[in-house]
């Protein structure tokens, strides 16, 4: 009797369901769209576009930058965002809802919106994802930023891959910050009046700006090891395992300050050669611009058990600050910008001899080392060049720091009478 019950309220619930898919869904959007006739057709397509995924439940939030930067009440952004051309929205994989927008294509398109996508890999699930959908009329393209998991702390979305029918089909907009991969830290959504945002809006904007995202080449990481098989004695792992520590405390430090760095020299090498830490380089190297250097930098280090190991040059020239975490120091190099190039200074403790390290103009992007979300400098390669040269794909463990790199220059000496202040060792 009671599985006799079971089954006609499945039977039942599946007939209502199917009900409201296929008779009461499109017979409400028929009559919005009869009570839409007065609007324009852009007004129309996106009140169709809009009843049509809130009654379908899909979770998109708003990624248009001017409805997120307005101040206006929701009832108002709505009829802004009617007015536009391309409206930009956000879908987070991993909310809890059970479909996608491909579950309900044919309802889509039934309200005269074509259907786009582009894939890109993602490497945490090794398989393409759909990573923008493209909802398109001859007056209006909805397009959906899909974001994934990267790491249980970062949200990842792919780049746009413009093909032929976009542009043939679609109103686009392809100056925007989706434009290519970017990487967040994990953002909430709220909820305000009938749509749906990211919790921080000011500061998901900020981030977006900054949000280019670059992955480490994980082909050239193997091949680089089936020529040079990986160090896997154990003092080298330990080196690994005390080194990626070392990035995580200091990148902390370094965040809590709000100072932007990224892996340099060394560091960055092994991250671009080999997605890894270089076993044999016994320290750890970050780079700053010296515009965002702060005084209480040293004390939030000590404080966290590092131990000022040197002090070299004046915050206005060649300064380098360098720590001791246990048996692996932590170098802190300041950049300079000139009209056409960057560098970075060195002392030699016993001479007073000064160097310059000069590096080709370049910006950061962010990028995913040992789990940890950090900056590289962007474009990579010719930072990498410029101090390791064209051969940087081959291991060299005797490496002299004012002699070996190439983009090196003897850059004067310090004035005796100054290197109490320039010259601190401790």
């Amino acid at each position: 009797m009671k599985k006799t019950f079971a089954l006609k309220t499945i039977f039942l619930m599946s007939v209502g369901y199917l009900g409201f898919q296929f008779l009461v869904l499109p017979a409400y959007l028929e009559r919005q769209k009869k009570d839409s006739q007065k609007d324009g057709v852009v007004q129309i397509t996106f009140n169709l576009f809009q009843n049509l995924y809130t009654s379908l439940r899909i979770p998109l939030f708003i990624l248009d930058i001017p409805a997120l930067n307005s101040s206006l009440p929701p009832h108002q952004i709505v009829e802004g965002l009617s007015r536009q051309n391309i409206i930009h929205y956000g879908l987070i994989k991993d909310v809890g809802f059970t479909s996608t927008l491909d579950k309900y294509r044919l309802h889509f398109e039934t309200i005269g919106l074509k259907f786009y996508t582009t894939r890109s890999f993602n490497r945490e699930i090794k398989s393409l994802v759909t990573s923008h959908y493209f909802l398109c009329s001859p007056d209006l393209t909805v397009h959906v930023v899909v974001f994934y998991n990267k790491t249980k702390s970062t949200l990842w979305h792919g780049g746009v891959h413009w093909r032929k029918e976009l542009n043939d089909s679609c109103v686009a907009d392809k100056e925007n910050f989706f434009k290519h991969a970017g990487l967040y830290d994990r953002f909430g959504i709220v909820k305000k009046g009938n749509l749906l945002f990211p919790e921080n809006v000011a500061q998901f904007l900020d981030a977006a700006k900054n949000s280019l995202f670059l992955e480490c080449n994980y082909t050239r990481a193997q091949q680089f090891f089936a020529q040079h098989p990986p160090d896997n004695a154990e003092e080298s792992l330990k080196f690994q395992r005390k080194a990626r520590q070392i990035i995580a405390r200091a990148k902390q430090y370094l965040d809590d300050l709000g100072i932007p760095f990224w892996l340099s020299s060394g560091t960055c090498l092994g991250w671009f050669r080999q997605c890894d830490i270089i076993p044999y380089s016994h320290d750890v190297d970050f780079g700053i611009w010296i515009k965002d250097y702060k005084p209480e930098l040293v004390t939030a280090f000590e404080r966290g058990g590092f131990f000022l190991k040197h002090v070299f040059g004046k915050v206005n020239d060649s300064y380098e600050l360098s720590f001791q975490a246990g048996d692996i120091k932590l170098d802190l190099f300041f950049f300079y910008e000139e009209v056409d190039y960057m560098w970075n200074g060195g002392t030699h403790h016993e001479t007073g001899q000064k160097y310059k390290y000069i590096f080709p103009k370049f910006t950061m992007c962010w990028t995913i080392f040992l789990e940890l979300k950090v900056r590289v400098p962007c474009p990579p390669r010719p930072y990498i060049e410029a101090n390791y040269g064209k051969n940087w794909s081959e291991p060299v463990k005797d490496w002299e720091w004012n002699k070996s790199p190439p983009n090196v220059r003897e850059n004067g000496v310090w004035p005796k009478e100054e290197w109490n202040e320039v010259i601190q060792v401790y």
